[in-house]
């Protein structure tokens, strides 16, 4: 059996961790490596782990079990009801800005989102009181996901949302905003320019809020430099929460995907863009270049590559990843493990097609 891969650490994976039943690999200490990481480096910001990134239950039970107190960022109402098998309403944060109106009877909110006056007058019909963030844009480009195009309030409708907060009596804690999702860009960058946008809100805040709350919503790297990223907030005015999901749930699993099928028209894998790999379309995810092979316990550089179009296992011709440079000698049977693979993949996937992901076959 040959295995190729990406990168050394993808070599370790295999032969420590993989075997043909376990292809959805958990990586427990990468999760706990995460949270030590942040609660050494950033303590002062807590944060709530976006369970929309990956939403495993076992993964939600170490996060929460640690004793640095990670709280749940949730964004719909199954999202609560499965935070709170693990934690307390006093430790979410419903951040979606947008309510399902048929779903709001008895709903629970610690502090909800609002990014519009729409939003507050559901809030208000349904009776749900609760104290709220204004979402606000963060005014950035760069990243490969930009969150404004859907959500976020200007400077302007943010006043408006405060005027009609003091009219339904809700009590505005704070300012929301996220810097966007994926590229390589300078996290510091992105979030001073989005904190010095929301100054003139937080400032009005603070008349009558002792320390209003500053959320810094998520788009960190799992290897972002926290102390460069956030670190320069150390000694802001402010109760300082994030969102990051990506960064706790990247490192925390590894995918097996075997190939199935080689012919003229490409090479098919077992996995595709139903199945973890869907963040090939949703997350900018490209296939990576596989420089390493394992083959009877020894480790070799792959020299030989041939450009490739990669297809899933799927009766559909939309299930297609990628063109890349893939090893020529690669052949049926042969395995890929693909490191740090935690991230909007089985939190996406379907069963299409009667085809099970990864994930679903290990859990």
């Amino acid at each position: 059996m040959k295995i190729y891969t990406t990168c050394k650490f993808g070599i370790d994976i295999a032969k420590n961790y993989f075997n043909i039943k376990n292809r959805w690999i958990y990586d427990k200490k990468a999760i706990i490596n995460q949270i030590n990481k942040w609660q050494n480096t950033i303590p002062w910001i807590k944060p709530f782990y976006a369970v929309k990134s990956n939403p495993l239950q076992y993964l939600l039970k170490d996060i929460t079990n640690h004793n640095f107190k990670v709280g749940l960022d949730v964004a719909s109402i199954k999202e609560i009801k499965t935070a709170l098998k693990y934690t307390d309403i006093e430790n979410t944060i419903y951040t979606n800005p947008h309510s399902i109106p048929h779903e709001c009877d008895n709903l629970l909110f610690n502090i909800k989102v609002v990014d519009s006056l729409c939003e507050l007058e559901i809030l208000n019909k349904n009776n749900i009181k609760c104290p709220i963030l204004i979402r606000t844009n963060s005014y950035q480009n760069n990243s490969l996901i930009n969150f404004d195009s859907k959500f976020g309030a200007t400077i302007e409708e943010a006043f408006e949302i405060i005027k009609l907060a003091k009219k339904y009596n809700y009590y505005v804690k704070g300012i929301s905003f996220h810097i966007g999702s994926g590229g390589n860009y300078s996290r510091k960058d992105a979030y001073i320019s989005a904190y010095e946008n929301i100054k003139p809100l937080l400032k009005y805040i603070s008349s009558y809020e002792k320390k209003p709350i500053l959320n810094f919503g998520g788009g960190l790297l799992y290897d972002t430099d926290l102390n460069d990223a956030l670190g320069w907030t150390k000694d802001l005015p402010y109760e300082m929460i994030a969102e990051p999901g990506r960064y706790f749930s990247e490192p925390s699993h590894h995918l097996a995907i075997q190939v199935i099928a080689k012919t003229n028209r490409g090479i098919f894998l077992d996995n595709g863009v139903y199945h973890e790999l869907n963040c090939y379309h949703r997350d900018h995810w490209e296939m990576p270049k596989l420089s390493y092979i394992l083959e009877n316990n020894n480790i070799n550089k792959v020299t030989d590559f041939t450009t490739s179009t990669i297809f899933g296992p799927t009766c559909d011709s939309y299930d297609t990843i990628n063109k890349c440079d893939f090893p020529t000698n690669i052949e049926i049977g042969d395995w890929i493990i693909l490191p740090n693979m935690g991230a909007y993949t089985n939190a996406g996937m379907v069963e299409f097609n009667g085809i099970k992901g990864a994930s679903s076959i290990n859990n």
